[in-house]
């Protein structure tokens, strides 16, 4: 077995005492309250004592980095299991070392309906590589847990026979996001988005709302930071089986499709657009309003109209058009994973999130099969009436300088106007659904529904009754005949006082 490149030289491993957790942060402080009701599940944070307190930190680069993936839900695709989650974390924090550094800086555990998150702050010095790899091996250890606790599709995203050296396109969402190098100012806020049963797509109402129109983001009209300018937009195609055909493979030839998709997604390359905002606005709304193009990122502008700090990236991949053990198969509605700078020269996060009062209707949800209202919820939620799609964003004030998460605010929290959101986005899935069922819009076009390995059986075994005839005209005396309608008139049968009306008429 090949020895793994993390975890503390003297195999043993590290301590929990080595971590401060952030449930602990008022001890040995006055109490400013006689009693605290919790509204929302905050998450612990847990941050590497000897670099988050340091007095002089070094002034490197450092990136956020967050990680999600569904390894076996409660109760079917419900919510994740507490001991499952505690099993990643614990496996994180036990190997979190990396030539004698942490990997990790300051990490958080989350969940957002059945998928678990692993969210954390890294140094420049530490190989991605060697960090895809530890959350690989943790969240298989949270796939057996969920084996062990008979919870439904155990390593459900673990798409890949085994780590290849990237997490990228082996089932878990991830995406890192470098933070700014400056002396001053060490804070910096970030927004983490997580949705579960929905696709990448969800995320365009984020990034042309906020990004894009003032009745979102009043910043962009009066702010005097770089938002004044405009941002940059890299879109990307994220079918690559339409690309494949558009590139001359037969749709019903796999050998050829599979082959040109392979060549398409070698070495994992992405087929990408920029535009600008708001000058390019139509052709971004134009290319967004559908599932195969992703705002993958989101970039300030500089004096000159150029690509200056990246602020925003979303985990913009389709599992079906990976190559899986299974071949090209949809392994599910990728459930993305967003970062985004908050405040500065960026929108605030009342304004990155506002696009989601609107309640829009996304594609996923119960068997990754349907149209439905997405509903923002508080981090750590399950989800619900035909399994979601759920979205939860939090807040982190992070210091940039040590490397360390200060503080969390969930942004869809109980108590807040997002109650009522909640209220109307339930409301209109409820009678969406009702008035729908199985039929479009409600449902996907065939080729994007989920689990349709039934339906290409029940369809193959209908397309056989088909049968190909002349269109049905109605003739002189057969009603029922397949002709033309342009017989030759036949005579009129004796009637006793009734006018004969036109030979086609049906009385």
């Amino acid at each position: 077995m090949t020895p793994r490149p993390y975890g503390p030289r003297d195999g043993r491993p590290i301590p929990l005492s080595e971590y401060h957790e952030s449930r602990h942060e008022l001890d040995g402080l006055p109490v400013t309250v006689a009693d605290k009701i919790p509204v929302t599940n905050t998450p612990n944070i847990f941050s590497y004592k000897a670099y988050v307190f340091a007095k002089t930190p070094a002034l490197v680069r450092r990136f956020i980095k967050a990680t999600k993936a569904d390894v076996g839900g409660v109760g079917g695709h419900v919510v994740a299991a507490d001991e499952v989650k505690s099993i990643i974390g614990k496996f994180v924090l036990d190997n979190n070392s990396y030539r004698g550094e942490p990997i990790f800086t300051s990490l958080i555990v989350t969940h957002t309906g059945d998928d678990c998150a692993v969210t954390g702050i890294m140094a420049e010095s530490v190989d991605m590589a060697v960090v895809d790899q530890l959350l690989w091996d943790a969240l298989q250890e949270g796939a057996a847990k969920a084996a062990e606790l008979g919870l439904y599709g155990p390593g459900q995203d673990l798409v890949a026979d085994a780590f290849t050296g990237n997490l990228r396109g082996t089932g878990p969402a991830t995406v890192a996001l470098p933070f700014p190098v400056r002396k001053d100012n060490p804070s910096q806020t970030v927004l983490v988005s997580f949705a579960d049963k929905t696709e990448p797509m969800a995320f365009n109402h984020f990034a042309t709302g906020a990004y894009m129109l003032p009745r979102f983001n009043t910043g962009l009209i009066i702010a005097a930071s770089k938002m004044k300018r405009g941002y940059l937009f890299e879109i990307v195609d994220l079918d690559t089986k339409a690309q494949a055909i558009e590139a001359g493979a037969h749709p019903r030839d796999a050998q050829a499709l599979d082959g040109k998709m392979e060549e398409l997604a070698k070495g994992l390359q992405e087929k990408v657009i920029t535009l600008r905002a708001p000058e390019d606005l139509y052709d971004i709304e134009g290319l967004t309003r559908s599932s195969r193009f992703v705002i993958a990122r989101v970039w300030t502008r500089g004096e000159h109209g150029e690509k200056d700090q990246l602020g925003y990236i979303c985990s913009a991949e389709r599992l079906h058009n990976i190559k899986t053990k299974k071949g090209f198969t949809y392994g599910g509605k990728d459930d993305p994973v967003l970062l985004a700078f908050a405040q500065g020269d960026w929108p605030a996060p009342g304004e990155i999130t506002s696009p989601w009062a609107t309640a829009p209707m996304v594609a996923g949800d119960c068997r990754g099969s349907h149209n439905l209202h997405i509903l923002p919820m508080p981090i750590n939620s399950q989800t619900s009436y035909w399994s979601g799609p759920i979205l939860s964003a939090i807040t982190l004030s992070c210091n940039i300088h040590t490397g360390r998460i200060g503080a969390i605010s969930d942004q869809f929290a109980l108590g807040t106007p997002w109650d009522e959101v909640r209220r109307q986005a339930s409301q209109l899935a409820i009678q969406f659904r009702h008035a729908h069922g199985v039929k479009q819009p409600a449902t996907l076009h065939e080729e994007e529904l989920e689990y349709q390995e039934g339906w290409k059986e029940r369809r193959a075994r209908l397309e056989r009754q088909f049968e190909v005839k002349p269109p049905l005209t109605f003739t002189n005396g057969n009603p029922h005949a397949h002709g033309n309608g342009h017989e030759p008139a036949a005579s009129a049968p004796a009637s006793a006082g009734k006018a004969a009306g036109r030979p086609d008429e049906i009385d």
